[in-house]
């Protein structure tokens, strides 16, 4: 027994300590970031960053007080029309590496190699990797680069490079020709002293021809040989709008490259001057159109021709736009290829979820892809592929050969080699990251979501759907298409595409130290998993839950809104003696349990309610399995050893002390006995007791003054759980009061 007792006493004194403990840790649950932040400090007291509302009202993860970054790698520069092109390679000094708060890195220029003022401030590269951009300059100047954090903590400069000027633009030597423009009269050469094509730009010499010798409106398109008019044979700013007849100049009479903006006065090219009826991209030298050269009011789509502005027609930041998204809502069906039985057209349905149409895709669709769509492959950021479809027509043969394949198709360096997941040439085995095998049924849309990141030499296929997860492409990927099987395969349903999206999702991990003011859109992050570390012991919160993990994954803590029992709690855990333990805090009450109990009643807890009427209660149970009676709770003053500490213990099924002690093992009351005669032992029967207990001990006490004299004696006979016999003997015949007590154990 005394064995049974140090056991259970250390356990108490386990607990109470874990109960000391417990109450010493912070009360989240009770907590909330009320219009405020929670403040990030690191070992020596610096604020480093603050997660919530920040000073200029927006909610962001803010980095402040970092170290300085690295300095970067010197640029190289090299001379273009009207600048100088800047390259960075995504270099730090002494080989460092890109730093966690990386946030761009910014571009100086400067006529003077010293950068006396600083320098001029032109733009940034803003990702790690480095890049080109073009800057400005009429002439020579010198370049260098200086790194900036998340916390804006910028780096010293790099090495200067330069100097480097713009590309002259050197006019060749203009050779007097047989007939000099001092020689004709303004308008002496018309049309018709001229045969058709018998004047060509090799019987001309530069520079020979200029407007005064041409009569308005008589040098039209068909005199011109395709190709034969070039930049250079056009004195700047010599031709306006006056001087083209509406239609006669179009992309076929142009050399690719030959109208530059300089050919141009300003404004001179107005909507109202000419109709232009196709202007191909590839007769228009890049960066060489601005707006200065011309004033273009009511330019729509029909003026150009499809496809002839690529990509890298337009600025650096709209083909980053491009590159990072594809958003196909069902309106560009005539624009995808496939090779199946099937058709794909774009239909108008009044349920559209984006836009007014949607893709219909009727029979089997296989293969169906963008050829117009080659988006470049970058390893180093994730990828969220999405299509947004049903089925509203079944199968002739229900649940059969009407499967869905939703992903990208890899393709080769050169654009046009496919790139399967093991590497072979073939549109099939491609990468079905959002739906792979889907078995589609009729009803409403479900939107298919996958995500791709980097690259691997032998990739794993299946869906994706975790982005912290993402899937591999292989290795010899290059770009990346669209790409759907739809009723696979063979079959004869109908199913309907509302939208297909590829987008950049992230550039890198998210972390605290790389989020860039305004990625966050609103005031709310949703369906992300943010964690102090990728591995190992750490803090993340996804989903509902807040929760902290050793190096294995095993949860050690965490902060629930529910704990199964509509309640918001803090719960801990623990392994000891061979079995888990848990502690919970919540509103009002602290619990214990062990793993796997199914019943509040099997808990042990210190509890808190309000009874009403200003009275409040604190319950202390130490739980049992239903139906068993209430198991003990030890209490003792640690002392010393366990054995010798002194102890209170509780083992009842109730112990009440409401201003008075009373126990079940205990019974007490009193009886007025008369004596038969004097000196004769008189008794009384006590019944009706429940004393708790298996022995039972009773004690007597007569009230009197004259005990030993009047009252010679008292003493109890037949004691039992349920009465006993109270004995008086007097000297005289008095009625006399006797108080008695039971006491089981």
């Amino acid at each position: 027994m005394a064995d049974t007792l140090a056991v259970l006493a250390g356990r108490i004194a386990t607990l109470e300590r874990l109960v000391r403990d417990l109450s010493r840790t912070s009360r989240l649950a009770n907590s909330s970031i009320e219009n405020g932040a929670i403040t990030v400090y690191d070992d020596g007291g610096d604020l480093r960053g603050s997660i919530g509302l920040q000073p200029d009202g927006t909610l962001a993860v803010a980095a402040v007080n970092g170290p300085p970054p690295p300095v970067p790698g010197a640029p190289t520069i090299t001379s273009v029309l009207g600048g100088v092109a800047v390259a960075w390679d995504g270099s730090f000094a002494g080989g460092a590496p890109a730093p966690a708060d990386f946030a761009y890195v910014e571009v100086h220029s400067s006529t003077d190699p010293e950068f006396p003022d600083g320098g001029s401030l032109f733009s940034a590269f803003y990702s790690a990797q480095g890049g080109t951009m073009t800057v400005p300059a009429a002439v020579p100047v010198w370049v260098r680069l200086v790194s900036v954090s998340t916390s804006g903590v910028v780096s010293d400069p790099s090495p200067v490079a330069g100097p480097a000027g713009p590309t002259p633009v050197v006019a060749q030597a203009v050779l007097n020709g047989i007939i000099s423009e001092l020689a004709l009269a303004d308008d002496a050469v018309t049309r018709a002293k001229i045969a058709a094509a018998a004047v060509g730009k090799t019987e001309l010499a530069d520079g020979s021809i200029t407007t005064p010798k041409l009569v308005v409106g008589e040098l039209n398109g068909d005199r011109l040989a395709v190709g034969t008019m070039a930049a250079e044979v056009l004195i700047a700013a010599s031709i306006t709008a006056a001087q083209i007849k509406a239609l006669s100049l179009t992309g076929d009479l142009m050399a690719v490259n030959t109208l530059t903006a300089d050919k141009f006065v300003a404004g001179t090219i107005t909507a109202a001057s000419g109709v232009i009826s196709s202007i191909d991209a590839s007769k228009i030298v890049v960066g060489t159109f601005d707006a200065s050269k011309a004033t273009i009011k009511n330019l729509d789509a029909s003026a150009l021709n499809a496809g002839t502005i690529n990509v890298d027609r337009l600025s650096v930041g709209l083909q980053g736009q491009v590159g990072q998204k594809f958003y196909d809502f069902g309106d560009q069906a005539s624009k995808w290829s496939e090779s199946g039985s099937g058709s794909m057209t774009t239909v108008a349905v009044a349920d559209a979820q984006s836009g007014s149409s949607v893709m219909r895709c009727v029979g089997y669709i296989a293969a169906g892809y963008r050829p117009d769509v080659k988006i470049p492959f970058d390893p180093g950021v994730t990828y969220r592929v999405s299509a947004r479809v049903r089925q509203t027509v079944a199968n002739s043969t229900p649940g059969t050969n009407q499967k869905l394949y939703a992903g990208v198709a890899g393709l080769a360096a050169d654009g046009v080699t496919w790139v399967n997941i093991t590497g072979a040439n073939s549109s099939s085995s491609q990468f079905f990251v959002a739906a792979n095998a889907h078995d589609l049924t009729t009803g409403g849309w479900v939107t298919y979501t996958g995500y791709i990141k980097g690259t691997s030499a032998a990739p794993v296929g299946g869906v994706k759907p975790n982005a912290n997860a993402p899937g591999q492409l292989h290795a010899n990927v290059r770009y990346i298409t669209p790409i759907v099987f739809v009723n696979y395969t063979g079959g004869s349903g109908t199913a309907e595409i509302d939208m297909f999206a590829i987008e950049v999702v992230e550039m890198g991990a998210l972390t605290a130290s790389n989020i860039v003011a305004g990625a966050i859109d609103g005031q709310v992050i949703t369906g992300a998993t943010v964690q102090t570390a990728k591995s190992g012991a750490r803090l993340a919160l996804s989903g509902n839950r807040f929760f902290a993990t050793d190096a294995t994954g095993k949860v050690l803590a965490e902060i629930v809104p529910d704990d199964g029992n509509g309640r918001s709690a803090y719960f801990t855990y623990d392994s000891r003696f061979g079995v888990d333990y848990y502690g919970a805090l919540t509103a009002g009450d602290v619990r214990f349990g062990i793993s796997g109990q199914t019943s509040l009643q099997e808990e042990a807890g210190v509890l808190y309610s309000f009874l009403g009427g200003g009275l409040y209660e604190l319950l202390l149970s130490s739980g049992s399995d239903l139906g068993n009676s209430a198991a003990e709770i030890n209490l003792y003053s640690e002392t010393g050893p366990v054995t010798a500490d002194s102890e209170i213990v509780l083992s009842a099924d109730k112990i009440t002390a409401p201003g008075r002690l009373t126990a079940g093992n205990m019974a007490f009351g009193s009886v007025n006995i008369t004596p038969s005669a004097a000196n004769a032992p008189t008794s009384f029967t006590v019944s009706g007791l429940h004393v708790a207990g298996s022995t039972f001990r009773a004690f007597v006490t007569a009230n009197t003054t004259v005990p030993g004299t009047s009252v010679t004696g008292v003493g109890a006979t037949s004691v039992t759980a349920t009465g006993l016999t109270v004995w008086l003997t007097r000297s005289t015949t008095v009625t006399t009061t006797v108080f008695w007590m039971v006491v089981g154990s």
